[in-house]
């Protein structure tokens, strides 16, 4: 087979895998429809949550956790979504539905570690940009949804890609030479088909693009991402500070929004359906 046809299949396989996701049926895109529902209570989604034992188990460690700062224990589906928010249910239910556990692969080395980094340094600087809690978790969080999913498709061209390195730029352009989209652009196509606001598909879609980084959205996952990178030592990523100057993120609030998002990722981490 020559490379042409090569690169042609794997772009099939991709197309099939995103289809298949898309279309996934379960507790998880049950939530999600109902989530579209501009009359659906806290209650109803509590209730159908509550029939998933593992979902259940994941939202209420979140609710837990130190990035929502609650000074009790959430001990109910119902509180644990008032706490953190329909946005931040959703964004659990996209990583059940997307059955990340379930392929056929394991997601990438770094790829949950990156998540939850990522989710945790967008709740760090959510109030600088004026995004709710929930929000910014769940665009941190799903930000490299399509990562994974490429790497289901092909692990082993997708390692030589990436590294084990995760969310560059440069990788995004070698991905859709090799499978005719990039992680960013894969993640939009399947949290589009889910029906994620038009302005967090958007802000997902174009994150490596800086001349994209026009929105509020956008700029809190450029702040979030970096951050993320920053924390994890181990990423093999250089954060430039000058960066964070950009971002109007000065030497002292660096170091205080850096130790937030560490202080949040490991419970995030343990919140995940990994």
């Amino acid at each position: 087979m020559s490379m042409t046809e090569t690169i042609e299949s794997r772009t099939q396989d991709l197309e099939l895998a995103l289809d298949g996701i898309a279309s996934t049926g379960g507790a998880a895109v049950q939530v999600m429809q109902m989530i579209d529902d501009p009359n659906v209570t806290a209650n109803k989604l509590a209730s159908t949550i509550d029939g998933d034992p593992i979902f259940t188990a994941h939202l209420l460690r979140l609710a837990n956790s130190a990035g929502f700062g609650m000074a009790q224990r959430i001990s109910t589906t119902h509180h644990a979504v008032s706490v953190v928010g329909f946005t931040a249910v959703r964004s659990i239910a996209a990583l059940l539905a997307a059955g990340l556990s379930e392929h056929k692969n394991p997601a990438p080395r770094g790829f949950w570690e990156h998540s939850a980094a990522a989710a945790a340094g967008c709740v760090a600087v959510s109030a600088r940009f004026g995004v709710q809690k929930g929000e910014a978790f769940s665009m941190g969080l799903l930000h490299d949804l399509g990562w994974a999913i490429l790497n289901n498709v092909d692990p082993i061209v997708h390692r030589e890609i990436t590294h084990d390195m995760p969310d560059t730029a440069d990788q995004c352009e070698l991905e859709i030479i090799q499978f005719g989209t990039s992680h960013a652009q894969a993640a939009a196509r399947v949290l589009r088909s889910w029906s994620f606001p038009v302005n967090f598909v958007e802000a997902i879609a174009t994150h490596h693009d800086r001349s994209e980084t026009t929105t509020i959205h956008s700029k809190m996952i450029l702040a979030g991402d970096a951050l993320a990178h920053l924390v994890l030592a181990d990423s093999g990523f250089a954060t430039d500070p000058a960066d964070f100057d950009q971002m109007g993120i000065s030497p002292v609030a660096l170091k205080d929004l850096a130790e937030l998002t560490s202080d949040y990722t490991a419970e995030i981490l343990a919140s995940l359906p990994r």
